[in-house]
């Protein structure tokens, strides 16, 4: 189409110039004759001769080598006045049509192979010429007849409408890059991102958009892909958001089901799940009130993801909390908002009394409820409602939380039934000789004395007691009579009594859960300075709970009566182990025992 329409245009334009060609051959011809005419008319007036009109008409010929035939056709009223002349009279079918045409004619053809100009100029009498001819005014004399050889004129005009042609290629062929190039921009760069876009989008790429909007129809339909892209990122990322949340749900469930038999004290597993909860669900804070014996909820802990503000202790009774006790009884939870009508001392235990929302839910094993958990959520509810998903996981989590506590409370009891077990064998140990009746529990004192005076607390107190009422168990496979003996031990005896140590760690090692006591059980008799028994370690090698225990058997030992002895009294007992530090006793432990001023118990 393009093509036809260049084509088209360079048909007119070429047209044009052939129009304007003529009319500018039209318009010299016209002058010429005029110019001629006036010097035909001139001469004549001048009293002229026919000769002197014909070398006039020869000297033109002459000068210009164009002009091929120059001639002056005589009309009707001079053939009437002088007689036809053949030399005068019209040749050619244009010179007959002038002689009686009002108007100049022109005439192109080719004859010979050259580009022939024919032109005829009438010729009408004027006032002057009435002097000389019988004629009328402004009747015909005659004609002027030109015969010109355009051969040279036409060849340029050819060139130039080659040139012409070659101009309207040279723009053809730029407006068809032109054409090119607005397609490419506007139709084909676009097509190709929607395409590429396309198969990006197969292979799960969304991340960007395509450029090229517009109100066309390719710009209509880009949008619309773009807004399908959108559309797919926005439910993908939905998707990618569940199943984050599913993975996470997932990967806590599995993780609250190591703490089912895993011996962790009640509180830890409480606290641990508390956390998961607030963690999983997303919410403010997670609070669990548990049950006593007498029937009534007191807040055991709370997890909140920030500060909150500290409530007056308040429990929960069947009387004032009346629908937690109905979701206990239920054995279901209870969802309730900040506009709910409860009563005052449940909207503080639901913390309602600041929080937006509240899921109320029992937890138990086996039938046996524990207490609630209380799920606070201080945000608006068109932020982060609780919802069913919430609802689901929540009973997911709180299930393996009733089974973790019944757990903990079976591990505790065995663990609590075990050390009975393990602290009777401990104490029937004493019981075979009446010396050493107490001894385990004296040295638990001066040792757990010494280690608060450097600082210990908490855990490492109650594994330092443990170990300190164990820490002679070996010596239930020591005779009585060596116990006993109230002379000086030979060798055999001895070396028995030195086998204490290591008995009750292997005692104690086919047991699990007291492993941590077993170092200190076995290193009780260990040198500072490696002398000592039963593996012969020196300085910081040795536990520092064995070091401690050191220093409190040996002071016991010196203190307590024995067969042969009466016991020290506390200051020469402490001056002895001065003697001893650094040799037998760690010297900065001793230091600390007399700083502590232990009395003999």
């Amino acid at each position: 189409m393009v093509t036809a329409i260049l084509a088209s245009g360079y048909w007119v334009t070429r047209q044009h110039i052939n129009r304007q060609m003529q009319e500018l051959s039209y318009r010299q011809l016209s002058m010429m004759g005029d110019s001629f005419r006036t010097a035909i008319f001139g001469m004549m007036s001048a009293g002229a001769s026919d000769e002197m009109l014909d070398e006039s008409y020869k000297r033109i010929v002459d000068r210009e080598p164009r002009i091929m035939d120059l001639r002056v056709l005589h009309g009707a009223p001079l053939d009437r006045q002088f007689g036809i002349h053949r030399h005068e009279l019209p040749k050619t079918l244009l010179e007959k049509e002038g002689l009686r045409s009002a108007q100049p004619l022109i005439d192109q053809r080719q004859e010979n192979g050259r580009d022939i100009i024919e032109f005829v100029y009438p010729l009408f009498a004027e006032q002057q010429c009435l002097k000389c001819h019988q004629a009328s005014l402004d009747e015909s004399l005659g004609a002027l007849s030109l015969r010109i050889d355009q051969s040279e004129f036409q060849q340029s005009i050819r060139k130039e409408r080659a040139e012409l042609w070659l101009l309207n290629i040279g723009e053809l062929v730029l407006l068809l890059l032109l054409l090119l190039w607005v397609l490419n921009r506007l139709v084909f760069t676009p097509l190709f991102r929607l395409g590429d876009a396309a198969d990006h989008m197969a292979q799960g790429d969304l991340s960007s958009d395509i450029g090229g909007e517009g109100e066309s129809e390719l710009g209509r339909v880009i949008r619309a892909f773009n807004r399908m892209a959108a559309k797919i990122r926005e439910l993908l990322g939905d998707q990618e958001k569940v199943i984050r949340e599913q993975t996470l749900e997932l990967s806590h469930l599995m993780e609250t089901s190591q703490h089912i038999g895993s011996g962790e004290p009640q509180e830890e597993v409480l606290a641990k799940f508390s956390r998961t909860l607030v963690e999983v669900l997303s919410v403010t804070s997670c609070r669990v009130l548990m049950l006593n014996e007498q029937d009534e909820m007191e807040v055991a802990l709370e997890y909140p993801i920030r500060p909150l503000s500290e409530q007056l202790p308040v429990k929960g009774t069947r009387d004032n909390c009346p629908d937690i006790w109905s979701a206990i009884q239920l054995n279901d939870y209870i969802l309730l908002n900040h506009e709910a009508e409860i009563s005052e001392a449940e909207r503080k235990l639901l913390r309602l009394d600041q929080a937006e929302a509240a899921i109320c839910m029992p937890f138990g094993h086996k039938g046996k409820v524990f207490g609630v958990v209380v799920l606070s959520e201080f945000r608006a509810r068109e932020r982060e409602p609780i919802d069913a998903r919430k609802i689901q996981v929540c009973r997911a989590l709180i299930g393996q939380m009733g089974a973790a506590i019944e757990m903990s409370r079976l591990y505790e009891q065995l663990v609590e039934q075990l050390m009975e077990t393990v602290l009777a064998m401990a104490e029937s140990v004493e019981k075979k000789s009446p010396w050493t009746a107490g001894h385990s529990r004296r040295v638990t004192g001066y040792a757990m004395a010494l280690a608060e005076q450097i600082g210990w607390h908490g855990e490492q107190l109650e594994e330092l007691r443990i170990a300190g009422l164990l820490h002679d168990l070996g010596k239930i496979g020591v005779p009585g009579a060596i116990l006993n003996k109230q002379g000086r031990l030979s060798e055999e005896e001895y070396a028995i009594i030195q086998r204490h140590p290591e008995d009750g760690a292997q005692i104690l090692g086919k047991i699990k859960m007291l492993h941590p006591y077993i170092p200190m059980i076995r290193h009780h008799h260990e040198w500072f300075n490696g002398a000592g028994y039963p593996d012969g370690i020196g300085g910081e090698e040795i536990p520092i709970g064995a070091r401690i225990m050191a220093v409190a058997d040996a002071f016991d030992a010196m203190t307590a009566d024995r067969p042969y002895r009466r016991g020290l009294p506390a200051e020469q007992a402490i001056e002895r182990l001065e003697q001893g530090a650094g040799t037998q006793f760690d010297p900065e432990l001793v230091a600390a025992f007399k700083r502590a001023r232990i009395t003999v118990c």
